[in-house]
Protein backbone atom coordinates (compact mmCIF):
# COMPACT_ATOMS: atom_id res chain seq x y z
CA UNK A 1 0.00 0.00 0.00
CA UNK A 2 1.02 3.63 -0.43
CA UNK A 3 1.79 5.25 2.91
CA UNK A 4 1.15 8.94 3.58
CA UNK A 5 2.39 10.80 6.63
CA UNK A 6 -0.49 13.29 6.39
CA UNK A 7 -3.18 10.60 6.25
CA UNK A 8 -1.77 8.01 8.65
CA UNK A 9 -3.93 7.34 11.72
CA UNK A 10 -1.67 8.17 14.68
CA UNK A 11 -3.48 5.82 17.07
CA UNK A 12 -2.98 2.92 14.66
CA UNK A 13 0.78 3.26 15.22
CA UNK A 14 0.19 1.75 18.66
CA UNK A 15 -1.72 -1.18 17.17
CA UNK A 16 1.12 -1.80 14.70
CA UNK A 17 3.68 -1.73 17.51
CA UNK A 18 1.63 -4.12 19.66
CA UNK A 19 0.52 -6.63 17.03
CA UNK A 20 3.32 -6.21 14.45
CA UNK A 21 0.57 -6.05 11.84
CA UNK A 22 0.21 -4.14 8.58
CA UNK A 23 -1.30 -0.63 8.50
CA UNK A 24 -4.47 -2.03 6.90
CA UNK A 25 -4.77 -4.67 9.62
CA UNK A 26 -4.26 -2.00 12.28
CA UNK A 27 -7.19 0.04 10.93
CA UNK A 28 -9.28 -3.13 10.70
CA UNK A 29 -8.50 -3.76 14.37
CA UNK A 30 -9.70 -0.26 15.29
CA UNK A 31 -12.83 -0.79 13.17
CA UNK A 32 -13.57 -3.99 15.07
CA UNK A 33 -13.72 -2.11 18.39
CA UNK A 34 -16.94 -0.63 19.72
CA UNK A 35 -18.08 0.71 23.08
CA UNK A 36 -21.46 1.17 24.74
CA UNK A 37 -22.22 4.10 27.05
CA UNK A 38 -25.22 3.37 29.28
CA UNK A 39 -26.86 6.24 31.15
CA UNK A 40 -29.32 6.27 34.01
CA UNK A 41 -31.72 9.03 35.02
CA UNK A 42 -28.94 10.85 36.87
CA UNK A 43 -27.56 12.05 33.51
CA UNK A 44 -30.46 14.52 33.48
CA UNK A 45 -29.33 16.30 36.65
CA UNK A 46 -25.53 15.97 36.85
CA UNK A 47 -23.40 18.48 34.96
CA UNK A 48 -20.14 16.56 35.66
CA UNK A 49 -21.66 13.34 34.30
CA UNK A 50 -22.80 15.12 31.14
CA UNK A 51 -19.24 16.45 30.67
CA UNK A 52 -17.97 12.90 31.07
CA UNK A 53 -20.46 11.51 28.55
CA UNK A 54 -19.87 14.04 25.79
CA UNK A 55 -16.11 13.69 26.25
CA UNK A 56 -16.40 9.90 26.08
CA UNK A 57 -18.31 10.27 22.80
CA UNK A 58 -15.86 12.78 21.27
CA UNK A 59 -12.79 10.77 22.25
CA UNK A 60 -14.37 7.37 21.79
CA UNK A 61 -15.37 7.92 18.16
CA UNK A 62 -11.68 8.50 17.31
CA UNK A 63 -10.53 5.22 18.92
CA UNK A 64 -13.47 2.82 18.69
CA UNK A 65 -13.99 3.00 14.94
CA UNK A 66 -16.64 0.29 15.16
CA UNK A 67 -18.92 2.82 16.85
CA UNK A 68 -19.79 4.55 20.11
CA UNK A 69 -23.32 3.51 21.08
CA UNK A 70 -25.33 5.38 23.71
CA UNK A 71 -28.35 4.32 25.71
CA UNK A 72 -29.80 7.34 27.51
CA UNK A 73 -33.16 8.72 28.71
CA UNK A 74 -35.21 10.59 26.11
CA UNK A 75 -35.34 14.39 26.17
CA UNK A 76 -32.40 14.84 28.50
CA UNK A 77 -31.86 18.58 29.07
CA UNK A 78 -28.37 19.94 28.39
CA UNK A 79 -26.74 21.33 31.55
CA UNK A 80 -23.44 22.22 29.85
CA UNK A 81 -22.46 25.42 28.10
CA UNK A 82 -23.41 24.75 24.48
CA UNK A 83 -24.08 27.17 21.60
CA UNK A 84 -27.61 26.09 20.71
CA UNK A 85 -30.64 25.19 22.79
CA UNK A 86 -31.00 21.49 22.08
CA UNK A 87 -31.64 18.36 24.05
CA UNK A 88 -28.53 16.60 25.25
CA UNK A 89 -29.59 13.63 23.13
CA UNK A 90 -29.34 15.76 19.98
CA UNK A 91 -25.95 17.11 21.01
CA UNK A 92 -24.62 13.62 21.66
CA UNK A 93 -25.85 12.55 18.22
CA UNK A 94 -24.18 15.52 16.53
CA UNK A 95 -20.94 14.87 18.42
CA UNK A 96 -20.68 11.44 16.84
CA UNK A 97 -22.52 9.02 19.10
CA UNK A 98 -25.07 6.48 17.89
CA UNK A 99 -28.24 6.48 19.98
CA UNK A 100 -29.66 2.99 20.45
CA UNK A 101 -31.97 0.89 22.59
CA UNK A 102 -30.07 -2.30 21.86
CA UNK A 103 -27.48 -3.62 24.33
CA UNK A 104 -25.68 -6.76 23.16
CA UNK A 105 -24.98 -9.24 25.94
CA UNK A 106 -21.26 -9.49 25.14
CA UNK A 107 -20.48 -5.77 24.71
CA UNK A 108 -18.20 -3.69 26.94
CA UNK A 109 -20.08 -0.94 28.77
CA UNK A 110 -19.28 2.33 30.52
CA UNK A 111 -22.03 3.19 32.99
CA UNK A 112 -23.14 6.75 33.82
CA UNK A 113 -25.31 7.07 36.91
CA UNK A 114 -25.73 3.30 36.98
CA UNK A 115 -23.69 0.63 38.82
CA UNK A 116 -21.36 -1.95 37.32
CA UNK A 117 -23.43 -5.01 36.44
CA UNK A 118 -20.90 -7.54 35.10
CA UNK A 119 -17.23 -8.11 34.34
CA UNK A 120 -17.62 -6.23 31.04
CA UNK A 121 -18.51 -2.88 32.58
CA UNK A 122 -17.06 0.02 34.54
CA UNK A 123 -18.82 2.99 36.13
CA UNK A 124 -17.77 6.61 35.77
CA UNK A 125 -18.00 8.71 38.94
CA UNK A 126 -17.28 12.43 39.09
CA UNK A 127 -18.09 15.76 40.68
CA UNK A 128 -16.47 19.15 40.14
CA UNK A 129 -12.96 18.13 41.22
CA UNK A 130 -12.87 14.35 41.67
CA UNK A 131 -13.18 11.81 38.89
CA UNK A 132 -12.51 8.16 38.22
CA UNK A 133 -13.93 4.75 37.44
CA UNK A 134 -15.40 2.02 39.62
CA UNK A 135 -14.51 -1.49 38.51
CA UNK A 136 -16.93 -3.30 40.78
CA UNK A 137 -20.41 -2.84 42.19
CA UNK A 138 -19.84 -0.52 45.14
CA UNK A 139 -21.36 2.47 46.86
CA UNK A 140 -20.77 5.88 45.28
CA UNK A 141 -17.82 7.58 47.00
CA UNK A 142 -19.43 11.06 46.69
CA UNK A 143 -22.43 12.89 45.26
CA UNK A 144 -22.11 13.42 41.50
CA UNK A 145 -22.92 17.12 41.61
CA UNK A 146 -21.07 20.37 40.96
CA UNK A 147 -20.85 23.40 38.69
CA UNK A 148 -17.54 22.44 37.06
CA UNK A 149 -17.14 20.04 34.09
CA UNK A 150 -13.39 19.51 34.41
CA UNK A 151 -13.29 16.31 36.49
CA UNK A 152 -16.11 14.95 34.33
CA UNK A 153 -13.99 15.56 31.23
CA UNK A 154 -11.08 13.78 32.89
CA UNK A 155 -13.30 10.84 33.87
CA UNK A 156 -14.69 10.48 30.35
CA UNK A 157 -11.19 10.48 28.89
CA UNK A 158 -9.90 8.06 31.52
CA UNK A 159 -12.75 5.60 30.99
CA UNK A 160 -12.24 5.58 27.21
CA UNK A 161 -8.47 5.26 27.70
CA UNK A 162 -8.69 2.27 30.02
CA UNK A 163 -11.42 0.61 27.93
CA UNK A 164 -9.39 1.05 24.75
CA UNK A 165 -6.18 -0.28 26.29
CA UNK A 166 -8.06 -3.34 27.52
CA UNK A 167 -10.11 -4.12 24.41
CA UNK A 168 -7.22 -3.46 22.01
CA UNK A 169 -5.09 -5.91 23.99
CA UNK A 170 -2.49 -3.28 24.89
CA UNK A 171 -2.98 -3.56 28.65
CA UNK A 172 -5.57 -6.18 29.56
CA UNK A 173 -5.36 -5.35 33.28
CA UNK A 174 -7.03 -1.99 32.67
CA UNK A 175 -10.59 -1.60 34.02
CA UNK A 176 -9.90 -4.28 36.65
CA UNK A 177 -9.56 -1.89 39.58
CA UNK A 178 -11.16 1.27 40.88
CA UNK A 179 -9.00 4.34 40.20
CA UNK A 180 -9.37 8.10 40.18
CA UNK A 181 -7.78 11.48 40.83
CA UNK A 182 -8.54 14.76 42.55
CA UNK A 183 -7.89 17.80 40.40
CA UNK A 184 -8.13 19.97 43.51
CA UNK A 185 -5.47 18.00 45.41
CA UNK A 186 -3.66 15.71 42.97
CA UNK A 187 -1.07 15.08 45.69
CA UNK A 188 -3.68 13.28 47.81
CA UNK A 189 -5.66 10.08 47.38
CA UNK A 190 -8.68 11.02 45.28
CA UNK A 191 -11.16 10.06 48.02
CA UNK A 192 -9.39 11.70 50.97
CA UNK A 193 -11.23 14.22 53.09
CA UNK A 194 -9.47 17.25 51.59
CA UNK A 195 -9.71 16.11 47.96
CA UNK A 196 -13.24 17.35 47.25
CA UNK A 197 -12.48 20.99 46.65
CA UNK A 198 -14.81 24.02 46.75
CA UNK A 199 -17.59 25.23 44.52
CA UNK A 200 -15.76 27.50 42.07
CA UNK A 201 -16.50 31.20 41.80
CA UNK A 202 -13.93 32.64 39.38
CA UNK A 203 -12.85 31.79 35.83
CA UNK A 204 -9.98 33.23 33.72
CA UNK A 205 -10.81 36.20 31.50
CA UNK A 206 -7.98 35.92 28.96
CA UNK A 207 -5.84 33.00 27.76
CA UNK A 208 -3.06 32.64 25.19
CA UNK A 209 -3.01 29.20 23.52
CA UNK A 210 0.43 28.16 22.22
CA UNK A 211 0.05 25.31 19.75
CA UNK A 212 -3.26 23.93 18.50
CA UNK A 213 -2.42 20.31 17.93
CA UNK A 214 -4.31 17.69 19.87
CA UNK A 215 -3.16 19.12 23.22
CA UNK A 216 -4.17 22.69 22.38
CA UNK A 217 -7.52 21.49 21.08
CA UNK A 218 -8.02 19.49 24.29
CA UNK A 219 -7.38 22.64 26.35
CA UNK A 220 -10.04 24.43 24.31
CA UNK A 221 -12.50 21.55 24.73
CA UNK A 222 -12.10 21.99 28.49
CA UNK A 223 -12.39 25.80 28.28
CA UNK A 224 -15.45 25.64 26.03
CA UNK A 225 -17.41 23.63 28.59
CA UNK A 226 -16.64 25.94 31.54
CA UNK A 227 -19.71 27.65 33.06
CA UNK A 228 -19.09 31.22 31.84
CA UNK A 229 -22.11 33.50 32.17
CA UNK A 230 -21.01 35.83 29.32
CA UNK A 231 -18.48 34.27 26.97
CA UNK A 232 -18.24 37.46 24.90
CA UNK A 233 -16.18 38.93 27.75
CA UNK A 234 -13.58 36.18 27.36
CA UNK A 235 -10.64 36.68 24.98
CA UNK A 236 -8.57 33.76 23.69
CA UNK A 237 -5.45 34.29 21.60
CA UNK A 238 -4.76 31.33 19.30
CA UNK A 239 -1.23 30.78 17.98
CA UNK A 240 -0.29 28.08 15.47
CA UNK A 241 0.98 28.04 11.88
CA UNK A 242 -0.13 24.57 10.73
CA UNK A 243 -3.06 23.34 8.69
CA UNK A 244 -5.19 20.35 9.64
CA UNK A 245 -4.34 17.10 7.88
CA UNK A 246 -6.27 13.84 7.97
CA UNK A 247 -3.77 12.34 10.42
CA UNK A 248 -4.80 14.96 13.00
CA UNK A 249 -8.40 13.76 13.12
CA UNK A 250 -7.68 10.67 15.21
CA UNK A 251 -6.43 12.85 18.07
CA UNK A 252 -7.81 16.40 17.69
CA UNK A 253 -11.05 16.99 19.59
CA UNK A 254 -12.11 19.99 17.50
CA UNK A 255 -11.59 18.65 13.99
CA UNK A 256 -13.07 16.05 11.66
CA UNK A 257 -12.23 14.83 8.16
CA UNK A 258 -14.12 17.64 6.45
CA UNK A 259 -11.83 20.16 8.20
CA UNK A 260 -8.65 19.01 6.47
CA UNK A 261 -6.78 21.83 4.78
CA UNK A 262 -8.01 24.51 7.19
CA UNK A 263 -5.60 26.42 9.39
CA UNK A 264 -5.84 25.12 12.95
CA UNK A 265 -6.21 28.66 14.27
CA UNK A 266 -9.27 29.30 12.12
CA UNK A 267 -10.92 25.97 12.89
CA UNK A 268 -10.46 26.54 16.63
CA UNK A 269 -11.62 30.15 16.31
CA UNK A 270 -14.80 29.03 14.54
CA UNK A 271 -15.51 26.51 17.30
CA UNK A 272 -14.95 29.10 20.04
CA UNK A 273 -16.86 31.92 18.36
CA UNK A 274 -19.87 29.61 17.92
CA UNK A 275 -19.86 29.55 21.73
CA UNK A 276 -19.61 33.34 21.97
CA UNK A 277 -15.91 33.68 22.84
CA UNK A 278 -13.80 36.51 21.43
CA UNK A 279 -10.74 35.22 19.57
CA UNK A 280 -7.52 36.66 18.19
CA UNK A 281 -5.36 34.55 15.91
CA UNK A 282 -1.69 34.62 14.97
CA UNK A 283 -0.28 32.24 12.38
CA UNK A 284 3.42 32.82 12.94
CA UNK A 285 5.80 30.48 14.73
CA UNK A 286 6.47 30.92 18.42
CA UNK A 287 10.18 31.69 18.79
CA UNK A 288 12.74 33.70 20.74
CA UNK A 289 11.31 36.93 19.34
CA UNK A 290 7.72 36.40 20.51
CA UNK A 291 6.68 38.97 23.11
CA UNK A 292 3.50 39.86 24.95
CA UNK A 293 2.28 43.37 24.06
CA UNK A 294 -0.56 45.69 25.03
CA UNK A 295 -3.73 43.78 25.94
CA UNK A 296 -2.36 40.27 25.26
CA UNK A 297 -3.10 37.67 27.96
CA UNK A 298 -0.69 37.30 30.86
CA UNK A 299 -1.55 33.57 31.09
CA UNK A 300 -0.42 31.03 28.51
CA UNK A 301 -1.31 27.37 28.00
CA UNK A 302 1.34 25.52 26.05
CA UNK A 303 0.68 22.45 23.92
CA UNK A 304 3.87 22.25 21.87
CA UNK A 305 5.02 18.81 20.75
CA UNK A 306 8.71 19.72 20.57
CA UNK A 307 11.10 20.50 23.39
CA UNK A 308 12.91 23.24 21.48
CA UNK A 309 9.73 25.34 21.20
CA UNK A 310 9.40 25.41 25.00
CA UNK A 311 12.83 26.93 25.62
CA UNK A 312 11.62 30.52 25.16
CA UNK A 313 8.44 30.32 27.25
CA UNK A 314 9.78 32.50 30.07
CA UNK A 315 11.01 35.25 27.72
CA UNK A 316 7.61 36.41 26.47
CA UNK A 317 6.34 38.26 29.53
CA UNK A 318 3.75 35.83 30.88
CA UNK A 319 2.86 35.83 34.56
CA UNK A 320 1.88 32.17 34.40
CA UNK A 321 2.54 29.39 31.89
CA UNK A 322 1.01 25.93 32.22
CA UNK A 323 2.27 23.33 29.77
CA UNK A 324 1.86 19.61 29.34
CA UNK A 325 3.68 16.94 27.39
CA UNK A 326 2.88 13.32 26.57
CA UNK A 327 4.79 10.13 25.92
CA UNK A 328 5.09 8.76 22.41
CA UNK A 329 5.40 4.97 22.27
CA UNK A 330 3.16 2.09 23.27
CA UNK A 331 4.39 2.05 26.86
CA UNK A 332 4.23 5.82 27.41
CA UNK A 333 1.68 7.44 25.08
CA UNK A 334 -0.76 7.75 28.01
CA UNK A 335 1.86 9.47 30.19
CA UNK A 336 1.06 13.08 31.09
CA UNK A 337 3.61 15.53 32.49
CA UNK A 338 2.49 19.03 33.53
CA UNK A 339 4.74 21.96 34.40
CA UNK A 340 3.96 25.49 35.56
CA UNK A 341 6.32 28.43 35.05
CA UNK A 342 7.89 30.86 35.89
CA UNK A 343 9.36 30.61 39.37
CA UNK A 344 9.57 26.82 39.38
CA UNK A 345 12.53 24.88 40.72
CA UNK A 346 13.62 24.27 37.12
CA UNK A 347 13.17 26.63 34.17
CA UNK A 348 12.30 25.46 30.64
CA UNK A 349 15.96 25.80 29.69
CA UNK A 350 16.95 23.64 32.66
CA UNK A 351 14.50 20.93 31.60
CA UNK A 352 14.85 20.99 27.81
CA UNK A 353 18.05 22.90 27.12
CA UNK A 354 20.07 19.78 26.37
CA UNK A 355 17.42 18.18 24.15
CA UNK A 356 18.34 17.96 20.47
CA UNK A 357 15.29 19.46 18.77
CA UNK A 358 16.35 18.18 15.36
CA UNK A 359 16.69 14.57 16.53
CA UNK A 360 13.70 12.38 15.79
CA UNK A 361 12.98 9.37 18.00
CA UNK A 362 12.35 6.44 15.69
CA UNK A 363 10.09 3.56 16.74
CA UNK A 364 12.18 0.81 15.18
CA UNK A 365 9.62 -1.98 15.53
CA UNK A 366 7.03 0.16 13.71
CA UNK A 367 9.59 1.16 11.10
CA UNK A 368 10.41 -2.47 10.30
CA UNK A 369 6.73 -3.28 9.76
CA UNK A 370 6.05 -0.21 7.62
CA UNK A 371 9.03 -0.87 5.34
CA UNK A 372 7.39 -4.12 4.28
CA UNK A 373 4.18 -2.37 3.26
CA UNK A 374 5.43 0.73 1.49
CA UNK A 375 5.51 1.02 -2.28
CA UNK A 376 8.10 3.82 -2.19
CA UNK A 377 11.54 2.30 -2.68
CA UNK A 378 13.36 5.18 -0.96
CA UNK A 379 11.70 4.45 2.37
CA UNK A 380 11.45 8.04 3.60
CA UNK A 381 7.74 7.89 4.46
CA UNK A 382 7.95 4.77 6.70
CA UNK A 383 10.85 6.38 8.55
CA UNK A 384 8.89 9.61 9.00
CA UNK A 385 5.78 7.84 10.27
CA UNK A 386 7.85 5.70 12.63
CA UNK A 387 9.15 8.95 14.10
CA UNK A 388 5.67 10.18 14.94
CA UNK A 389 4.28 9.81 18.45
CA UNK A 390 1.24 7.66 19.10
CA UNK A 391 -1.51 10.24 19.62
CA UNK A 392 -4.86 9.69 21.30
CA UNK A 393 -7.66 12.16 21.92
CA UNK A 394 -8.55 10.54 25.25
CA UNK A 395 -5.07 11.28 26.60
CA UNK A 396 -5.38 14.86 25.37
CA UNK A 397 -8.73 15.31 27.13
CA UNK A 398 -7.24 14.17 30.45
CA UNK A 399 -4.16 16.34 30.00
CA UNK A 400 -6.42 19.30 29.24
CA UNK A 401 -8.31 18.71 32.47
CA UNK A 402 -5.06 18.82 34.46
CA UNK A 403 -3.99 22.06 32.76
CA UNK A 404 -7.31 23.88 33.16
CA UNK A 405 -7.57 22.69 36.77
CA UNK A 406 -4.24 24.39 37.48
CA UNK A 407 -5.74 27.72 36.39
CA UNK A 408 -8.96 27.13 38.30
CA UNK A 409 -7.14 26.30 41.53
CA UNK A 410 -5.15 29.50 41.16
CA UNK A 411 -8.30 31.60 40.88
CA UNK A 412 -10.21 29.80 43.63
CA UNK A 413 -7.76 29.60 46.53
CA UNK A 414 -6.00 26.34 45.71
CA UNK A 415 -2.43 25.05 45.77
CA UNK A 416 0.00 25.64 42.90
CA UNK A 417 1.80 22.59 41.53
CA UNK A 418 4.98 22.99 39.53
CA UNK A 419 4.95 19.41 38.23
CA UNK A 420 2.37 16.64 37.92
CA UNK A 421 3.13 13.22 36.43
CA UNK A 422 0.35 10.75 35.64
CA UNK A 423 0.13 7.43 33.77
CA UNK A 424 -3.49 6.84 32.80
CA UNK A 425 -3.29 3.05 32.66
CA UNK A 426 -2.28 3.25 36.33
CA UNK A 427 -4.01 6.49 37.28
CA UNK A 428 -3.71 5.86 41.00
CA UNK A 429 0.07 6.18 40.79
CA UNK A 430 0.18 9.95 40.36
CA UNK A 431 3.00 12.24 41.47
CA UNK A 432 2.36 15.92 42.18
CA UNK A 433 5.02 18.36 43.37
CA UNK A 434 3.82 21.54 45.04
CA UNK A 435 5.35 24.83 43.97
CA UNK A 436 7.85 26.25 46.45
CA UNK A 437 5.45 29.15 47.18
CA UNK A 438 2.64 26.76 48.04
CA UNK A 439 -0.22 28.75 46.59
CA UNK A 440 -0.89 31.45 44.04
CA UNK A 441 -0.41 35.12 44.95
CA UNK A 442 -0.31 37.62 42.07
CA UNK A 443 0.29 35.30 39.09
CA UNK A 444 -3.31 35.56 37.87
CA UNK A 445 -4.27 39.03 39.07
CA UNK A 446 -3.15 41.08 36.04
CA UNK A 447 -4.76 38.64 33.62
CA UNK A 448 -8.25 39.33 34.92
CA UNK A 449 -11.07 37.03 35.94
CA UNK A 450 -14.84 36.82 35.85
CA UNK A 451 -17.34 35.57 38.38
CA UNK A 452 -19.81 32.84 37.51
CA UNK A 453 -22.18 34.03 40.21
CA UNK A 454 -25.07 36.28 39.22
Amino acid sequence: MELSEDRFNRLSIGIIEKLKCSPIEAIQKLESLSIYLVCGEKIKTSLPLQAALITAVNTGKRAFLGGVYILMPDNTPCLLSWPEAKTFNEIILETGGVLTDNLPSDCFKIMFGLPVNDDNSIQIVCNSWQGGILAEYEALPFDEIGNLPTAGIFSGGLAICQSFLKLAGISIACCDKTVGISLWRPDLHWLSEDAGGPQITFLPKKIWLLGLGHLGQAYLWNIGLLPYRETKEISILLQDYDRIVEANVSAGLLCDKNDTGKYKTRQCSTWLEARGFTTVITERRFDQYTRKVDEDPFVALCGFDSASSRLHLENVGFDLIVESALGGNLATFDNIILHSFPGATKSPKDIWGDVDGARQEINHSVHEVLKKHDSDICGIVPLSIAGKAISASFVGACSGAFVIAELLRGLNGGIRFEKIVAHLRDAGDLKAIQHIKGGYTTELSRNGFVSIES
